[in-house]
């Protein structure tokens, strides 16, 4: 049913992501569809990375990251499914709506995290603005 499924991981917590990842492993399966997984940093327009990191340290970070989004990839999803690995930087819930419309993704899956009623005010959800401007089905798993 559905042939484009992504999975936002949070590689400072991949252990979260674990059963996002495992549906998307199986609806992957099923439809024989094809895996996107990205993950997003802070981009270098963000003042506070800008003012501690130079960019040439920001890049290394960055690929970094990558490398660790593709060892966690080789570690947890089978070799026999199609997937694709993306480093984003900037805004989570805009890089994976962003993500979503150029992608043509069909379905997002993706854990919640439980915060505070201050953090949540302050901070906002990364999983209801995504539900809320996505152009595909969301499924959000809460922990």
């Amino acid at each position: 049913m559905f042939k484009k499924v992504l999975v936002p991981i949070d590689l400072q917590e991949p252990e979260f992501s674990q059963r996002a990842l495992q549906l998307a492993l199986r609806e992957v399966r099923d439809s024989d569809g094809e895996l996107h997984i990205i993950t997003v940093v802070p981009g270098f327009g963000n003042s506070f990375v800008a003012s501690y990191f130079s960019e040439k340290d920001h890049q290394a970070a960055v690929n970094d990251v990558a490398r660790k989004l593709k060892a966690f990839a080789a570690e947890q999803v089978p070799a026999e499914i199609p997937r694709t690995l993306r480093v984003y930087e900037g805004s989570p819930a805009e890089a994976v709506t962003r993500y979503i419309r150029k992608q043509g993704i069909d379905l997002v899956i993706m854990t919640a995290h439980h915060r505070n009623v201050v953090d949540e005010f302050l901070l906002g959800s990364v999983s209801a603005r995504v539900v809320e401007r996505a152009s595909c089905s969301v499924l959000v798993i809460k922990d």
